[in-house]
């Protein structure tokens, strides 16, 4: 028998088909359940495209190293403190490598993820296949492929400022990190970071500390921005020595300027500076550094004060909340009204004025979201309230926030540890389900287990919140095809819910479920019966008939009743499932498609063969046009489907599904692998 489980939310999908063989077709034998969860459709987490639209000025100061670095190779450093243009420089060279027809691959670095993320993302760029990857050793695989490349080509690893994640499997410093020195002659890895430690780079890549700039190119940074109304060049000179020569603080001094003269003089605020001279002056007659002085925090507090002079009393407010979320986008929607004193209107008008003065970037195109200087957020680091769980959390419907996962995860999962309250570990395991509704099965599965575990840590035992930490990590595991593990998972969660008091029911329900369709999935179906059957005679007392616990725990049952050869019984089950689902939740709810086509399956036992397949196929036109096509749903349908066809196109079905399975799950992942035995049995009964 063939297992082909797919996993979402509170329940798991099992396509069942057992038995011999049908025409020249050997069935998979699958169970599918109920959804309790929704999300969108599959997303890319991360990219590797460089930041071509990045708003800037002119780089200045630069030319000869950006001139050494168009035409060197190997792996170079550029280090310096944060806002001195080491972003921008790399940017400018990556332009150079692209117009000459190079390709440029640029990767994110503030974080483990968006780290491992990108590099994978390259490895699979310069042709390794999922299953390299899932074999554990991405970290040499890429780099022997970047050393055999044809140059020329350029990775940029951008925002390293955590050597250790450089690290990743072996050691920077010793050459066997996530960066390395490529054995080819054509190729360039360009770092940023302000970390220039010798003894943590090691002795193979070249670094180039980037300092401030001289004061007439500083001078030239402040033009670029502010324009001629600000005065000539000979008074810009003066105000750029005096800002150490730092490009952010010239850039968001510029900002400042001309925010002030593109409005007529009877226009401004008394006292407002409006010329060079005046902002000068304005910062004091004290001799400023930007290492640590204060340089920066003069700059912002001088734009804060403009914004409350333009009306915009609650900036610093905004830049303090924002302070408390993760390093990445924000959307705009999951601001809780009890944290914040500024009405709607008021919100986005200030949020304008702080990406104007460069203070924030703000992103309206589709879902609005914004992003805080990561220097800003420095500057709140030692009072900052980590607000982004709460936020979540509090959003009154759960459904609104569908389209928003992809951008709330980073959030959810930031910063877990002893401060974390109950809250946060509620929003984290939110974050886990999200991951699972949206077929990112193996980061689901990591990301679970650090939640479940740290949430076992730091709450009391029997917690409710444990114990759905605990049911996300089962419902993961049971995605992709451990469900040993799962059950040991499940198992131990039921006896320590058993032994704790007043642990939630409906809960341990769900885990009790979960539990079920692990024992389906090892293969003991009388124990499933068993599990399910008890569950439904308990759950209708607890929780009435039309639950979603309690139908996911009918519509397994009807899948085992059908293995077990009892299809009337089967169907019948199964029609109550999908009427209660469709009154409930619609027709095309992502839990009414599962029974659909759990339904259509045992039809076809039941000898309806035209019937099901027209319902199967229907399902995997719902489940594309919802989910996506490498979605594990949709996946799943295609393989119950291909059951149902000629042998021929069963066998062209088959193998298209074998390859997206082995690019999203990997080569030795259960279900890749009962697909590809299904493919080769249905290869053997083609004639030739």
């Amino acid at each position: 028998m063939a297992h082909d489980p797919t996993t979402r939310g509170g329940a798991v999908a099992h396509n069942s088909v057992t038995g011999g063989t049908h025409g020249t077709v050997v069935q998979a034998g699958h169970i599918e359940h109920l959804v309790v969860q929704q999300g969108p459709p599959p997303a890319d987490e991360v990219t590797v495209a460089p930041p071509w639209g990045r708003r800037g000025t002119p780089l200045r100061g630069r030319d000869e190293l950006l001139a050494r670095l168009r035409t060197a190779h190997g792996t170079h450093v550029l280090y310096g403190l944060g806002g001195v243009g080491k972003t921008s420089l790399a940017l400018e060279a990556a332009r150079g490598f692209a117009a000459g027809g190079a390709p440029v691959w640029w990767v994110a670095a503030q974080d483990s993820g968006r780290l491992a993320g990108g590099l994978r993302a390259v490895a699979r760029r310069v042709g390794l296949r999922e299953d390299e990857l899932a074999a554990g050793q991405t970290a040499d695989l890429l780099w022997e492929r970047l050393g055999a490349l044809p140059g020329p080509w350029l990775l940029v690893v951008d925002n390293a400022d955590e050597l250790a994640l450089l690290d990743g499997p072996g050691s920077l410093a010793a050459g066997t990190g996530w960066v390395r020195i490529p054995a080819g002659a054509g190729g360039l890895v360009l770092v940023t970071t302000r970390d220039g430690d010798l003894a943590a780079w090691g002795a193979g890549p070249a670094l180039h500390p980037l300092g401030a700039l001289p004061g007439e190119e500083g001078a030239r940074v402040l033009a670029d921005r502010a324009g001629e109304e600000a005065g000539p060049m000979a008074d810009a000179e003066p105000l750029a020595v005096r800002l150490g020569g730092l490009p952010l603080a010239l850039d968001s001094a510029g900002r400042y300027l001309a925010s002030v003269t593109e409005r007529p003089a009877f226009l401004r605020t008394p006292g407002e500076p409006a010329t060079y001279g005046a902002y000068l002056a304005a910062l004091g007659t004290g001799d400023l550094a930007v290492d640590g002085d204060g340089t920066l925090a003069r700059i912002w507090a001088m734009s804060l004060r403009l914004l409350r002079d333009r009306g915009h009393a609650h900036a610093e407010e905004l830049l303090r909340v924002l302070a408390g979320f993760a390093d990445a986008p924000v959307p705009l929607r999951v601001f809780a009204p009890e944290r914040l004193t500024i009405p709607p209107g008021e919100l986005w008008s200030c949020l304008q004025a702080l990406d104007l003065l460069g203070l924030v970037s703000l992103r309206a195109d589709g879902e609005p979201v914004v992003m805080l200087h990561p220097l800003v957020r420095d500057a709140y680091r030692g009072e900052r309230e980590r607000l982004s769980a709460e936020l979540a959390v509090r959003v009154e419907d759960p459904k609104a926030l569908v389209p928003l996962w992809p951008l709330l995860v980073p959030h959810l999962l930031d910063d877990l540890g002893p401060g974390v309250d109950e809250t946060g570990w509620t929003g984290a395991v939110r974050a886990v389900r999200s991951l699972s509704a949206r077929g990112l099965v193996l980061e689901a599965v990591e990301r679970g287990l650090a939640v479940h575990e740290g949430a076992a840590r730091h709450l009391p035992a029997g917690h409710r919140t444990v114990l759905a930490a605990g049911c996300e990590y089962g419902d993961a595991l049971l995605a992709s095809g451990r469900e040993d593990e799962a059950l040991h998972v499940l198992d131990r969660l039921i006896e320590e819910s058993a032994a704790a008091a007043g642990s939630d029911e409906l809960l341990v329900v769900r885990a009790r479920n979960l539990r079920g369709v692990a024992l389906h999935q090892c293969g003991d179906l009388e124990a499933a019966r068993a599990e399910f059957t008890a569950l439904i005679e308990g759950e209708s007392r607890l929780l009435g008939d039309d639950d979603q616990q309690a139908l996911a725990a009918r519509a397994n049952l009807a899948m085992i009743l059908a293995q077990l050869h009892r299809t009337e019984d089967a169907l019948a089950e199964m029609d109550i499932v999908l009427a209660a689902g469709t009154r409930l939740l619609g027709p095309d709810d992502r839990d009414t498609l599962t029974t659909r086509m759990n339904r259509a399956w045992i039809l076809r036992e039941l000898g309806e063969a035209e019937t099901a397949r027209e319902e199967a196929e229907a399902v995997v036109e719902a489940r594309g046009r919802r989910f996506g096509p490498d979605h594990p749903d949709t996946l799943a349908a295609r393989f119950n489907l291909a059951t149902m066809l000629d042998p021929a196109t069963a066998h062209a079905e088959l193998a298209a599904v074998l390859d997206a399975r082995t690019r999203v799950l990997g080569l030795d992942n259960p279900v890749t692998v009962a697909t590809r035995e299904a493919l080769e049995r249905t290869r053997r009964t083609l004639p030739g």
